[in-house]
């Protein structure tokens, strides 16, 4: 029943999380449990303050884990939750899910409703990503993304859009990712990876839906290498491959000056310099909230001047921004 002030130390819209400081003693902490630990079925606790009752527990079970929801513009777009029967509404959102040693597992974001009060489903980032998180707004200010540099999705779903469209496919799984496309100079692309292939492990985590992929990613940081097992033609390949970034490259981002764009960029690649006989430029690869977005720029963009400054590199975006 205190009132602090706080201090922002870093906000990552892409998980929804963000980390602040508050200067005081002795104050009660939670012990962090292990989310990747966690059954479905195992008993959780939900703590929040829904509709102003403040410090309300709800019980319910882990109903399943590594769930993605689809359709939410205005949600994390690293989406790989802990879906839970405890009951969670408006106001839940922050607080605790514990399991019953009383460790944090997951902190509750969103519900699923169709009248936005509880209707048995609520969703809690687990607490894998929210270390990684939490660790590289401490040191840098904001996170280092990893990136494979493919897009796609759960294989079910691929088969099953073909089948409404009276074409079968034979992918040589029903598990999986499938890759929509793959990223120029990507850590994907180095692997050999293409349009149409599935990836099924990474590691030795095996892969059975994008959710999956995004929640084991988002532990790594660019530079750090992993191990991709794909079908390509129902042919099982594994290649070891580099990390890269949004920007791609394995540089750290130490600075969030770009932030209050609100996108992501990368130098352009040899194939679009041909195509808009340009010789410099930078990509908008990703946009979300921000400057970027009130100035009618979108995805695919190129940037070639900012203050009448040639703009080559990441770096001389961020002079201009600073």
């Amino acid at each position: 029943n205190k009132e602090c002030s706080a201090k922002i130390i870093g906000t990552d819209p892409t998980t929804d999380l963000a980390l602040i400081k508050i200067n005081g003693k002795n104050l009660p902490t939670l012990p962090v449990g292990d989310s990747e630990k966690l059954k479905v079925g195992e008993w959780v606790l939900a703590v929040g303050n829904p509709y102003n009752l403040s410090s309300t527990v709800t019980a319910g079970i882990v109903s399943a884990k590594a769930r993605s929801l689809s359709g939410s513009a205005e949600g994390p777009s690293v989406a790989s939750f802990i879906q839970t029967d405890a009951a969670i509404n408006p106001g839940n959102s922050g607080g605790a899910l514990v399991n019953t040693k009383g460790e944090l597992v997951g902190i509750n974001t969103m519900l699923y409703s169709q009248t936005g009060s509880y209707s048995g489903y609520g969703f809690a980032i687990p607490t894998t990503i929210m270390n990684k998180v939490v660790a590289d707004l401490k040191e840098y200010g904001t996170v280092q993304r990893a990136v494979l540099g493919i897009k796609g999705g759960d294989v079910l779903d691929y088969i099953n859009n073909e089948k409404e469209n009276n074409k079968r496919v034979d992918l040589g799984t029903n598990e999986g990712v499938y890759v929509g496309s793959v990223e120029e100079g990507s850590a994907a692309a180095s692997a050999g990876v293409q349009k149409g292939d599935v990836i099924t492990k990474v590691d030795e985590k095996n892969i059975t839906k994008i959710s999956e992929l995004q929640e084991y990613l988002s532990k790594k940081r660019p530079g750090d290498k992993v191990t991709i097992t794909f079908l390509h033609n129902k042919e099982k390949k594994s290649k070891t491959v580099t990390l890269k970034n949004a920007q791609g490259n394995t540089k750290v981002v130490k600075t969030a000056d770009l932030d209050i764009l609100g996108a992501s960029f990368k130098p352009v690649g040899k194939d679009i310099k041909e195509q808009l006989d340009i010789t410099f430029g930078l990509e908008v690869t990703k946009v979300e909230k921000g400057a970027i977005k009130d100035g009618g720029i979108g995805t695919g963009f190129v940037i070639l001047y900012a203050n009448d400054k040639p703009i080559k590199t990441i770096a001389d975006l961020q002079e201009a921004v600073k």
